[in-house]
Parts: structure tokens; C-alpha cells; sequence
């Protein structure tokens, strides 16, 4: 992969550009599965780097998927513990791994580096859902509540001065008519295995996550509809949020594991990102480390016209 331009500092990027300036015209590096970096199984595991290198190395955007733990559900029914998992499997085979631990992770980065900001997508996944609405009400009773100087919590893409030093909540979860204008931007839905068509609400997010590469064969596919969305992103004002999956799987073909779509992918992703222009949008990727995260250095270059 072609070697970055930038000079900007992954750990502290974002500190060069001006407080009124939309988070959403930024081209944002980010991670799928954000925490899917612990030993498990290979057809589990997304990542080498641990949220905490991540973010050290440039990503602004974590995709988190929570569920209850089994034991505490079945026996306590506590309402307001939950874990890191990807689908029904945990991130980790030999524990869970906590929520909290993943906060606190993402506080102790943004007290370090106060010009930075967070995008965090939450989203349920697993069993152990009784309600529509016990995701939102384990989070705000248990994880905000209390906390929310550190969240930007309003149901829009803030300007990057009003997120400084916060977590802005990317909501994937359905949440009470009272709290939805303040519980984070709404992206509740979008169509399953979209190819990048769709906007959601107008003019608020656009979403390109092909996901079912069922061989090795399909590689040309999805990487075509990356660098399609790559294109649609530039091309488009910044009322509209760009969220681009390079990411897919297939559980029963080894050949379709994360890893092995990541190798097959993300080399012609980087060849996009050199020979075009203007914002990708937020680029959620697997094993963005490889090359010495040469991949999140293409991104961030493409905000060197945004700088001061």
C-alpha cells in the first residue's frame, strides 16, 4: 500500500481542525467489532489491537455489541450489567468482557487527548433482550445517567468543537419517544446487506454494509461497493453521515473469516482512497492494523484540506 502524505499525529489528528467544523466532514478511520480482539474463535475475532492502540493509532469510530452475561441474567435478572459480544458469541473465550471496562478505556483516552472525539455505535446483540427498550434502559440507568458531560448525547452529528473530549452515541437501539432527541444520533435501521443505496431519514445517513460474501469469489463484490460508496461520500454535501463497511463474513467457510476478507479487501480499498478525492465518510474496518496501519494514515489524509 501507497505510504501517507500526513503529518497529522494519530493519537491527537483531530486537534488540527476548527471547532465549527461537522463531524460529519470528516473522513473518520474506524473499526468493526471494536472489541473482537481478545483470544477467540477465528471466525469471531476482527481485530489485532485492543480499543486502546486503536484509538492511539488514529480510529474515532468503535462499533460495540452488547448483551446480558448469562449467568448474571439467569440468576439475578439484573437489568443493568452488560458485556461485549459479536453476535451470540463473546469476544473473549476465557471471560467477559465488560462494558465498563470498555468505558473507561475510552475516558482515560479522551481526558488524555481533550481535542479528540469518540463515535461509539451501541447496538444489542445476542439473547437476553425481555423488552424493546432494555438496551436503553440498562445504558442510561447504569452507563450515562450520572456520566453525561462525557457523552454528546443530542440526535445529530455535532460540530467537532461542541464533541471535544466526549463520546458521541451513534444509537443502534430503539429508546422511549421522551429520550429519543436526547440519546444519541438515530441509526436505528438500515436495510440488511445494503450495497450503499440507502439514506436513512432524508438526508442523515447513508450506509453501505454488504455483508454475506459467501466465497472467496465475492471479494470483487464488496470491495466494488466500498469504493462506490468511497465515491458517493465525496460527491455529497455534509448533511449527509457516510458510514462505509469494508467488512463481511461467512461463519462456514474459513476462506470468508474476518481476517481472510480483510487481506482480500482492504488492499483495493487503499488503492480507492489514493486515486480519489474529498471525504470517505466513517471507513468501519477488520484488522486495520496490518502495514503499520497504513490504511487509517490513506483516511486521515484525506482531511488535509479541512486543516486550519
Amino acid at each position: 500500500m501507497v505510504a501517507s502524505r500526513s503529518s497529522l499525529v494519530p493519537s491527537d489528528w483531530m486537534s488540527c481542525f476548527p471547532d465549527k467544523l461537522p463531524v460529519a466532514a470528516l473522513s473518520i478511520p474506524g473499526t468493526h467489532n471494536s472489541c473482537a480482539h481478545y483470544t477467540s474463535l477465528p471466525s469471531v475475532r476482527c481485530q489485532n489491537a485492543t480499543v486502546k492502540q486503536q484509538l492511539e493509532n488514529g480510529v474515532r469510530f468503535l462499533d460495540i455489541r452488547l448483551s446480558k452475561p448469562y449467568l448474571n441474567y439467569c440468576i439475578t435478572g439484573s437489568r443493568h450489567s452488560l458485556v461485549v459480544v459479536h453476535d451470540a458469541f463473546p469476544v473473549c473465550i476465557y471471560s467477559s468482557i465488560s462494558f465498563s471496562r470498555v468505558l473507561r478505556t475510552v475516558y482515560d483516552f479522551l481526558d488524555a487527548h481533550p481535542q479528540e472525539t469518540v463515535i461509539m455505535s451501541l447496538k444489542h446483540e445476542g439473547p437476553f433482550a425481555r423488552s424493546r427498550y432494555e438496551l436503553s434502559d440498562s445504558l442510561w440507568g447504569a452507563y450515562i445517567r450520572g456520566h453525561e458531560s462525557k457523552w454528546f448525547l443530542e440526535s445529530r452529528m455535532p460540530l467537532l468543537g461542541e464533541a471535544r473530549g466526549k463520546i458521541i452515541l451513534f444509537r443502534r437501539f430503539d429508546c422511549p419517544d421522551h429520550r429519543q432527541f436526547h440519546f444519541g444520533f438515530p441509526a436505528t435501521s438500515w436495510r440488511y446487506n445494503t450495497t450503499g443505496e440507502d439514506v436513512v431519514d432524508g438526508t442523515v445517513l447513508a450506509v453501505q454494509d454488504y455483508c454475506e460474501v459467501l466465497t472467496p469469489a465475492g471479494y470483487k463484490d464488496k470491495t466494488q461497493y466500498v469504493q462506490q460508496h468511497i465515491t458517493r461520500a465525496g460527491s455529497m454535501d455534509n448533511n449527509t453521515l457516510f458510514l462505509n463497511f469494508t467488512t463481511a463474513a461467512n461463519f462456514w467457510h474459513p476462506g470468508c473469516w474476518p481476517k481472510q476478507i480483510a487481506a482480500g479487501v482492504l488492499s483495493a480499498v487503499g488503492q480507492a482512497l489514493i486515486s480519489s478525492k474529498g471525504r470517505c465518510g466513517i471507513m468501519a474496518m477488520d484488522f486495520p492494523d496490518v502495514d503499520n496501519w497504513s490504511i487509517v494514515k490513506l483516511i486521515l489524509d484525506r482531511n488535509i484540506d479541512l486543516m486550519d
